[in-house]
């Protein structure tokens, strides 16, 4: 070691391997509603934009350079880094909805950013995120993850945070569910004892700002 900052980690293999499916990014969409303008926090390589309804603009932000590039080919993106404690380069009560897909789990203090994702939504608009389940297969399955979430957990957060919670939903990848474009029941298959020890993976929180 010379002493010297480490240097960033430019992930774009990483990015590539964790594009979300169009199936599931169109029940996001379902679940949100009526949205003109949405946030897409930790926009990864754009999946969200990619598949995003006619008439949606989706802005993404994320802190990789690598996530940036590969987003920046479907619509604007903005560099943020969520760990630094700054406010999103956004007017406040600015945006329908926010999605937060797989974000929280990367950072040291994710209150300060559900702070800040309520800030940006206008009054009545909503935020969809998701967390790994506090499962060591599930947390530390990925290097950059610092925590996982029991349920309980991720719904207090977003509490404190001054939003109603609406719902919180098991997730995960069951078989052949996007093929059949089956996706929106996952949420009660996984209440079932042993579909829920095999294949419940996230905590999927859908939360309002009052």
């Amino acid at each position: 070691m010379n002493g010297q900052p480490a240097t960033p980690i430019r992930k774009r293999a990483y990015y590539q391997g964790t594009r979300e499916p169009p199936e599931l990014v169109r029940e996001y969409f379902r679940r949100l509603g009526t949205v003109a303008l949405v946030l897409d926090l930790g926009c990864g390589a754009g999946g969200l934009a990619r598949a995003a309804p006619s008439g949606v603009r989706v802005i993404g932000v994320d802190h990789d350079s690598g996530a940036l590039e590969l987003a920046g080919r479907l619509g604007r993106v903005l560099a943020w880094d969520a760990g630094t404690g700054r406010r999103l380069p956004f007017p406040r009560d600015r945006f329908d909805a926010v999605v937060a897909r797989d974000v929280l789990e990367h950072l040291d203090h994710p209150w300060d950013t559900v702070r800040e994702l309520r800030a940006v939504l206008r009054p009545g608009g909503l935020v969809l995120a998701s967390v790994p389940m506090a499962r060591p297969r599930v947390v530390w399955n990925d290097y950059t993850h610092r925590r996982g979430f029991t349920r309980a957990a991720i719904r207090m957060l977003f509490l404190d945070a001054g939003f109603d919670v609406v719902r919180v939903d098991r997730m995960g990848p069951l078989p052949l569910l996007t093929r059949l474009g089956l996706i929106r029941t996952a949420p009660w298959l996984l209440r079932l004892p042993v579909l829920n020890q095999c294949w419940a993976t996230s905590w999927e929180v859908l939360a309002c700002k009052p």
